[in-house]
């Protein structure tokens, strides 16, 4: 059949009354995946949805019920006679369930469900706990090479406080030898001034020396 047959045969597909082989050809067609019988199907299954609510309801004559139990009871039809290959074994939209059956969900007991919960948490507690534990020791680790760092920094700044006090008494006693030089200088200088005075009153005391003239020429 051609894409415009089955397009054609979907609306009497809605309705339930396609024929056995038409209605597998055009159920292998929508399996196919086509788009467009996928949406023409679901316009017409809306539709034939509300046909039963559109037709008028006709009590049966008062002579029907007698009719019916006076008429003479026919065998049982057995499952080969019912399905007829001119009437559809599946309603309408029901081929899906029928090519894909739904399945039932697994039963699962409490137990076996509250056991695998127990042990996800037990598999989770272990994995958190060895984790945790390994952070602690690269944190442990971590802590051991700060406090080494805070030992050497803390010897570095003793030497250099050390060298520092060395310097502040090396310096103090450059100070005083600066300061008694200098006193030193102070009083030598005094001793000078002293000897120049003194010098002074010795050349005082001295006898002027007489100055003979020159004899003219």
């Amino acid at each position: 059949m051609t894409h415009d047959q089955l397009e054609a045969a979907v609306p009497i597909y809605a309705a339930g009354a396609l024929e056995r082989v038409e209605r597998r050809a055009l159920e292998a067609h929508l399996l196919s995946g086509c788009s467009s019988c996928h949406a023409t199907l679901k316009e017409y299954q809306s539709v034939a949805v509300t046909l039963p609510f559109g037709l008028t309801i006709t009590p049966p004559p008062r002579g029907l019920k007698g009719k019916i139990l006076s008429s003479p009871v026919s065998p049982p039809v057995t499952e080969s006679e019912s399905q007829s290959p001119s009437q559809p074994s599946l309603q309408p939209g029901e081929w899906m369930n029928h090519l894909f059956p739904p399945s039932s969900p697994p039963a699962t007991s409490f137990g076996w469900a509250l056991g695998t919960v127990i042990v996800v948490v037990l598999i989770i507690l272990v994995f958190f706990g060895w984790n945790s534990s390994t952070h602690m020791a690269e944190d442990r680790e971590k802590l051991a090479q700060l406090q080494s760092q805070a030992e050497e920094t803390s010897a570095q700044l003793a030497a250099l406080q050390q060298q520092l006090s060395e310097r502040a008494e090396l310096l103090a006693q450059t100070r005083e030898e600066l300061q008694r030089r200098m006193a030193e200088l102070a009083e030598a200088r005094d001793q000078l001034f002293q000897r120049e005075v003194e010098l002074e009153e010795i050349k005082d005391q001295l006898p002027q020396p007489r100055i003979r003239p020159t004899p003219m020429p």
